[in-house]
């Protein structure tokens, strides 16, 4: 590659910051102090979780094998009801713990750790976003998520654990371990059909007080979601960083700018770390992802150990239930008397009770003798 091809490659990644450097500009400056971030389904794909309509790798394309009547039955409530099996074969992919934040997460946490973050608002359902150190209450999980789950039936909370350990580790439907209940139980994530959460109406005006939208990742095709754009004040940077001009943002091409709105087309983790440089972040950004993602091994070796030692137990505790049935059928056989040592051992009807013997030590005596008669009755012939 010739000096000319370096210097155009080197201008066309240059033409691409200035929505970048706009944004930490604001930030540094002091001007941003209250950062509305939306996020989508993008900020994620690098942890390893598919989005829903990249071609050839997105959820809906991979479920097709599933025989589905048309792809978003995965998350049809009335089609969980009939058929769960499809939603929970996804879940277990999905679930959380199987995961790393993604430097976009972490640079979350960061502008949270920096006191510029007013909250982030996300389509995403894997919690990702608390797992890097968002707090949970900075976090509007519009579509719900994994946190929690509940019977369809009795409407009773149903366990973290009794959720991973029914299902999520084999793709298994869960149901209700209440009581007899026996329902579906189904992960508090906004299936099509059910309303939003009512914090998502209810948190939208404190949008009006924030000075600067990060848009990340996301298509903005989902409504009342997508909507969330035109709920800042008329005067607030907005800032799309994704791999294609979306939504409102759809009149600008290639990382241009127009008035307020700005684009940055392309990969979302490779943003962040730009941002984060601009603004002296970048060692932080990568402290938090190193000491981040050593806490969560950490977290998770203990909590495979606390299964395996559950799992260790159990069994031992099923070979002690056999064992003691064991012995108590041991027991059972030892304490049958044959029919001769019974004979022996019953006063012929009739005798005289004056007859028996006087004193404690005969009785002891007779005692000893039935005893030692007593034999285990032989096994029936059949």
């Amino acid at each position: 590659m010739g000096l000319p091809d370096l210097l155009s490659k080197d201008k066309a990644k240059a033409d691409k910051l200035p929505p970048l450097l706009h944004a930490a500009e604001l930030i540094k400056s002091g001007k941003a102090k209250k950062v509305a971030v939306l996020a989508g389904a993008g900020i994620s794909t690098s942890a390893g979780i598919p989005d829903f309509r990249s071609p050839g790798t997105g959820l809906y394309d991979n479920l097709q094998a599933l025989d589905l009547p048309y792809p978003e039955a995965v998350f049809d409530v009335n089609y969980f009801e009939v058929r769960p099996e499809p939603f929970w074969t996804l879940a277990k992919d999905l679930y959380p713990g199987k995961y790393y934040p993604t430097p976009t997460h972490y640079f979350l946490a960061l502008l949270h750790a920096r006191g510029v973050l007013q909250r982030v608002w996300t389509q995403n359902i894997d919690t990702l976003e608390t797992a890097a150190g968002v707090p949970e209450d900075l976090v509007l999980e519009a579509h719900g998520s994994f946190r929690n789950a509940h019977c369809l039936r009795c409407s009773r909370p149903s366990s973290t654990e009794h959720v991973v350990s029914s299902g999520v580790r084999h793709g298994h439907v869960v149901r209700c371990s209440h009581n007899s209940c026996n329902g579906l139980v189904k992960p508090d994530i906004v299936f099509f059909g059910e309303g939003l959460p009512d914090d998502f109406f209810r948190l939208q005006r404190e949008l009006r007080d924030c000075d600067l939208l990060i848009v990340l990742g996301t298509s903005l095709q989902v409504m009342p979601f997508a909507g969330l754009v035109n709920a800042v004040g008329s005067d607030v940077p907005r800032v799309l960083i994704n791999r294609e001009a979306v939504g409102a943002f759809a009149r600008l091409k290639h990382n241009k700018s127009k008035g307020r709105d700005h684009l940055y087309q392309g990969d979302t983790d490779e943003a962040a770390r730009i941002i984060a440089r601009e603004l002296g972040w970048e060692e932080e950004l990568d402290k938090l992802i190193e000491d981040g993602r050593k806490e969560l091994e950490k977290t998770w070796k203990e909590r495979e150990g606390l299964a395996k030692a559950k799992g260790e137990k159990g069994a031992k505790g099923t070979a002690g239930k056999k064992e003691e049935a064991k012995k108590a059928a041991e027991t059972k056989a030892e304490d049958k008397v044959s029919p001769a040592a019974k004979k022996d051992d019953v006063q012929p009807a009739g005798k005289d009770k004056k007859d028996a013997k006087p004193d404690a030590d005969k009785d002891v005596d007779a005692l000893a003798d039935a005893v030692a008669k007593v034999e285990v009755s032989p096994k029936p012939k059949v």
